[in-house]
């Protein structure tokens, strides 16, 4: 404990600075977890669990069936690799190593080994521009960049020339371009990985270990804000240990050497650190990779190869999961269906009652134990029948979304963290409820400020997992962290008589119409979905309004390599218009528009929105679906009054949405400005 680098703050903003910890925080279980460095703690975990298998990827041709494992003994050995590789080729103690790359083990590797040698880990988006990029690694003062593929280099290529502290970009896949390996400052990974280190190099690694700190900053995590360049949040050694020794302690039913991971969100984002990289290492926990098209249709795939134990997944993942399953329902004999519906009907009444606490009848029982053998095997198709336990967190999950995988006897938990806790500081382990994020985390203290009358205000939190300070950024980090250590997060929500935490909404997010009324547009926004099950996407707009109004799009298929929403109308989305007497299949014969939208170009899909004629029954049920929604409005101003289609499903590729699938409020607001005009004159 008292070897921590000398620092006079709790918060820094400097890569060069370190930060007091919060020893003395009244927490008990604070006091049993001593100050560690991740390199400490990777090293632990590895000769603990040395022959237990840690990560498997695909490799076809090779490995065992066309894939290969490696123990704990191998990554160690493999991240020592990976900690010289970086030192030969100049990294520099206390610059970061851009990493820009889809989830693999040589993430893994390139992460602990920057870790090693005492430099500091930045993940950027494989989606990130050349520009965003380019602002990563400045920001973070980057000495190397690791990259996935050519396309990766191109845009490394096109920004180095700006980067003058960048000595190397190096590229882990092929083909490669001539360049790479011939010019100075490109290399590829495979032949740095066939040189002989010299003693000096391996003395200097020691030494370069020997010097870290669990105060000082390990990790940068860059926000993506929706206005302006995303802040880096800094995250310390200390953050990381304790973030994960927090969720682990929080967490039930946690099998040591037998917990299975698939590794599929961006590791750029704090959540897959958590739950892929330290948790994995924390339970002795066995990591597979999935491809690069796991989020556009094979991550089952994966599922059914790994069969995981813990699964997390932002809700847009467990939408996707239920379009695919709803798609394959509709295909099935009208019997089928039928039963499969009371089967669902019934695992979900089981799951509700014991939800509730109370015990379920004999004949409750008998029922739930002849459904739950007629869903298991949907859980086993989709590779999850092993799996005990379903996080979602990332943005709100939807009631109706929660209700349909628990009649799969799946029940979602929800979480709750940001960037700056680190990452998550209250799981729903225990599952008394499906509308709360769980209770605090081991060693957080959360508090409601300035409640309104309802309990409902903004969360702040405080520990040893709140973030050191924002890069370069002192003004932004005294807003979001005070000097008395709380932690302001933005979001708004209560906590319920039993130490629930229940999110409402983000205070920025929050409407405030021309009225004065506060209105969180997400309740409003679930609330339409769950009475139009055609609609992918619904956007709130009121703000300084004199009434609210709604965007709205309709659930298409999208392209499976591009992410480009399709014409084409999913087959939930067909089998509603059905029912109104509506035939068309696709979007463009709905909504009378081109079919060709060239996206992802704006212009074509902003013009064709304010083109749309849409067929007069389906303006009709959308009308009738807002009433409906309305009926639960908890005043007049919170009910609303228009609505306009959009000509295309969100999507990452057109821009709506993030990385992290949240969607981006701002960019849509400008994007149909026009649009949202037309729905106040």
């Amino acid at each position: 404990m008292n070897d921590l680098k000398p620092a006079t703050s709790y918060r820094s903003t400097s890569l060069h600075e370190a930060v007091k910890l919060r020893l003395d925080e009244p927490s008990s279980f604070s006091q049993t977890v001593p100050p560690q460095t991740i390199p400490e703690f990777f090293k632990e975990s590895c000769e603990k669990y040395s022959d237990l298998p840690a990560l498997v990827w695909e490799t076809p041709g090779s490995g065992n069936d066309g894939w290969t494992t490696l123990t704990y003994g191998e990554y160690q050995e493999r991240v020592e690799q990976a900690a010289l590789i970086l030192l030969s080729v100049g990294v520099e103690e206390r610059s970061s190593v851009g990493i820009l790359a889809f989830n693999c083990p040589e993430w893994f590797f390139a992460e602990f080994g920057a870790l090693r040698a005492g430099a500091v880990v930045a993940g950027v988006y494989p989606s990130n521009s050349a520009e965003a990029v380019h602002h990563v690694l400045a920001t973070g003062e980057s000495s190397v960049c690791v990259v996935d593929d050519a396309q990766q280099m191109a845009k490394l290529r096109a920004i180095k020339e700006r980067l003058p502290r960048l000595k190397a970009v190096i590229q882990l896949h092929g083909p490669f371009e001539a360049f790479v390996d011939h010019e100075p400052g490109y290399f590829s990974w495979q032949k740095l990985q066939e040189q002989t280190f010299s003693s000096e190099l391996k003395e200097e690694l020691l030494a370069r270990e020997s010097r870290i700190r669990a105060n000082e900053c390990a990790m940068l995590i860059f926000t993506s804000g929706t206005v302006g360049m995303p802040k880096a949040v800094m995250i310390s050694h200390d953050n990381l240990v304790f973030d994960t020794k927090s969720a682990a302690a929080h967490m039930q039913d946690i099998q040591v050497g037998k917990e299975s991971f698939v590794s599929y969100l961006p590791l750029s984002h704090v959540a897959a650190q958590i739950f892929d990289v330290f948790l994995g290492l924390s339970h002795a926990g066995c990591v597979t990779f999935a491809d690069k098209d796991a989020l556009k249709g094979t991550l089952i795939k994966t599922f059914r190869k790994a069969r995981p134990t813990k699964m997390f997944g932002v809700p847009r993942v467990f939408e996707k999961l239920q379009e695919r399953l709803v798609a394959a329902e509709a295909k099935a004999r009208p019997y089928s269906r039928l039963l499969l519906a009371r089967a669902r009907a019934a695992v979900a009444e089981h799951q509700t009652t014991l939800m509730a606490g109370k015990s379920p009848s004999i004949y409750g029982s008998a029922k739930y134990w002849l459904a739950s053998r007629v869903v298991k095997p949907i859980r086993e198709m989709i590779g999850l029948d092993n799996c005990r336990v379903f996080f979602t967190g990332g943005a709100p999950t939807s009631e109706e979304l929660k209700q349909f995988f628990l009649g799969l006897d799946i029940a979602l938990g929800e979480c709750y963290g940001m960037s700056e806790t680190s990452g998550a500081i209250t799981l729903n382990v225990d599952i008394s409820n499906l509308y709360s994020a769980g209770k605090a985390c081991e060693g957080v203290t959360l508090k409601i400020h300035e409640p309104d009358c309802n309990g409902q205000g903004e969360i702040l939190m405080r520990g040893r997992l709140v973030f050191m300070g924002y890069l370069g950024l002192p003004e932004k980090t005294d807003e979001a962290v005070k000097e008395d250590g709380w932690l302001h997060s933005g979001d708004l929500g209560y906590i319920d008589p039993k130490g629930n935490l229940i999110i409402s909404g983000r205070l920025k997010e929050l409407i405030i119409t021309a009225g004065g009324e506060n209105i969180p547009p997400v309740h409003i926004e679930e609330l339409i979905k769950k009475e139009l099950p055609c609609v992918s996407n619904v956007l709130l707009i009121g703000d300084h309004r004199k009434y609210l109004t709604v965007l709205l799009s309709l659930k298409t298929k999208c392209d499976p390599k591009t992410g480009i929403p399709l014409d084409a109308l999913r087959e939930e989305t067909i089998e509603w218009l059905r029912e109104l007497g509506i035939h068309e299949t696709r979007l463009s014969e709905l909504l009378n528009i081109p079919a060709d939208l060239q996206l992802p170009n704006d212009t074509a899909a902003l013009a064709a929105t304010l083109e749309i004629t849409a067929v007069p029954k389906l303006l009709e049920a959308i009308e009738e679906g807002i009433k409906r929604a309305n009926k639960y409005a908890i005043s007049n101003a919170q009910k609303v009054q228009k609505f306009a289609l959009i000509a295309h499903e969100f999507s990452v590729a057109t821009g709506e949405l993030g990385p992290t699938l949240k969607i981006r409020r701002n960019i849509v607001h400008a994007k149909y400005a026009k649009v949202i005009e037309r729905l106040y004159k």
